[in-house]
């Protein structure tokens, strides 16, 4: 356990099990499915992974994606300048992948290119390591990464 939780040092505990559970049952999952999945050929896979925090403040939010794809509902919260900014981004972002198949911002397919979207003036960052690569590493030799979600 000791082991688990130094791959998250210094994260308070909220922090520490949100991150350590995404990452175990999804992000690094992920990852690799996408890297398989880059294998096929004719096929182009991009891999875009959200840090972004809803002006709610909780370090993940499942599905907040597909809120600001699809609308809020008012009921859950009232969408404020933070969220806003980051619905319009996403759009876009979204917008521009269906009708021009490209991104002008350096975004390349996956594994070389990952795109993160994280609170900043500029919402996008492309880097070319995998989300949550060097923790998903250490959790793979804890053998944690086999948790991943099942979807049957």
């Amino acid at each position: 356990m000791e082991k688990a939780l130094a791959v998250y040092s210094g994260k308070d505990p909220v922090t520490l099990w949100s991150l350590m559970t995404c990452d175990m049952r999804s992000t690094c999952p992920s990852n690799d499915v996408a890297e398989a999945m880059s294998a096929a050929a004719n096929r182009n896979i991009y891999r875009l992974y959200i840090t972004h925090r809803s002006s709610l403040g909780f370090p993940a939010v499942h599905a907040y994606d597909s809120v600001v794809l699809f609308g809020y509902n008012s009921d859950m919260f009232t969408p404020k300048e933070l969220d806003i900014k980051f619905e319009k981004h996403y759009i876009n972002m979204v917008k521009k992948l269906a009708q021009d198949k490209k991104f002008d911002d350096g975004w390349d397919t996956f594994p070389g290119k990952s795109m993160t979207y994280e609170n900043s003036n500029e919402i996008s960052n492309v880097g070319s390591s995998k989300p949550q690569q060097e923790e998903c590493e250490k959790l793979a030799k804890l053998d944690l990464v086999k948790y991943g979600w099942q979807n049957k």
